[in-house]
């Protein structure tokens, strides 16, 4: 195989799998990342993965670390916000038919990640300041002022990359605003196996378990949560769970004494095209995801496995091409997986009373595979 100097910019779920799994072709890519080392990975939020993404830690020999690390889940519920059960379903079809559906902590999977590439891979509290293409070759100048050329830049630094600026236009990308946002907060304790959401008009309750602990999102239409704050918000939602759902009321009392919760602001993006030359996008930086499917970490390591291979089959001089093959594979496959998600949302995020209680009635007439039809198609391979 020939060497090739590649840089990737942002240790996340998509440049770190990317690295690793470049790493096991024998090319061996510089990262980048702007936060710094001692501020890196000490904070974050719970993750689903699909088998699309966990199957990927296969090809790293990190199976046994996932599975120490994170645990199966067995049922997805919804909830009205009164905390009475819609409907459970069960998540046989994918945990039977297509591998492990797992949830575990953004901090754990970045940390077994972070231990395929080697340390002195990784330069922090670095960005890139400018990026030339020049012929057959990128010029980039990072924060400190030096300059490096590589053949290939992999831009994998997230939803809002400032890197994407360099090779595209504004109207080349867009976002997608949900107009809703909120908290995530811990509630320790024993995990169940199950993904609980509590749907409301105009709120937001998800418990999703993790190993040894418990995730809580408690979210809203923005401008309405955070003109209340929290803690006003969490009392508000929880004077409408009856008193017998005990879980949902300790969630956002966990909710409330936060002091220092993560906000997520719900919106996604989409761009118009993933390369340019010898620069190309990855993961978030492509197409952003809302966390409404639990998908996006599945899928940006789904095109990073699949940017991996077909470098390994590049040469040098014919990046583009391979990177056009990256594109004609993956793009419309992801493009479908975010089309469920923010399906998912207009379905979940309503203000109004009335069209609530029509969703709760006809929820239970749907499986879940109709709800998620376009990422059954993904994980079928027919997107």
């Amino acid at each position: 195989m020939q060497d090739m100097d590649i840089l990737i910019i942002g240790a996340g779920v998509a440049g770190l799998t990317c690295a690793g799994l470049l790493s096991r072709h024998g090319l061996h890519p510089q990262i980048v990342e702007r936060e710094p080392q001692q501020q890196f990975n000490c904070t974050g939020y719970m993750l689903g993965l699909y088998p699309l993404g966990g199957r990927v830690l296969n090809a790293l020999d990190a199976r046994t670390a996932y599975y120490n690390q994170s645990i199966q889940m067995e049922y997805y519920e919804a909830h009205r916000s009164n905390g009475a059960l819609i409907k459970s379903y069960p998540l046989d079809f994918i945990n039977e038919k297509y591998g492990s559906y797992r949830s575990i902590t953004r901090q754990k999977l970045i940390d077994i990640l972070l231990a395929n590439v080697t340390p002195e891979a990784v330069r922090f509290d670095t960005t890139v300041a400018n990026l030339e293409q020049g012929n057959d070759e990128v010029r980039v100048t990072f924060s400190e002022g030096r300059s490096e050329r590589f053949d290939l830049v992999i831009i994998a630094d997230g939803l809002h990359s400032e890197t994407r600026d360099f090779i595209l236009d504004d109207n080349e990308y867009s976002y997608y605003h949900t107009g809703w946002g909120g908290w995530v907060s811990w509630l320790h304790g024993n995990p169940t196996t199950s993904y609980k959401e509590y749907w409301g008009a105009g709120s937001f309750l998800g418990i999703y378990p993790v190993k040894d602990k418990v995730g809580v999102f408690l979210g809203g239409p923005i401008d309405i949560i955070k003109e209340k704050g929290l803690a006003s918000f969490a009392d508000e939602v929880k004077q409408m769970v009856s008193p017998e759902h005990e879980l949902p009321r300790q969630a956002l009392e966990a909710c409330r004494k936060d002091e220092r919760p993560f906000f997520w602001d719900f919106h996604d993006c989409r761009t118009k095209t993933w390369h340019k030359g010898h620069v190309v996008l990855l993961g978030d930086a492509a197409t952003g995801f809302l966390p409404t499917a639990g998908v996006g970490a599945s899928m940006a390591m789904d095109s990073a496995a699949a940017l991996a291979d077909e470098l390994s089959r590049a040469h040098k001089q014919h990046l583009p091409y391979a990177l056009n093959l990256y594109t004609q594979r993956q793009k419309q496959r992801v493009e479908t997986a975010q089309a469920d998600s923010r399906k998912l949302a207009k379905m979940i995020f309503m203000k109004s009373p009335v069209l609530s209680k029509i969703r709760n009635r006809l929820l239970p007439f749907y499986s879940l595979q109709q709800i998620l039809s376009d990422l059954s198609n993904v994980m079928e391979g027919r997107s």
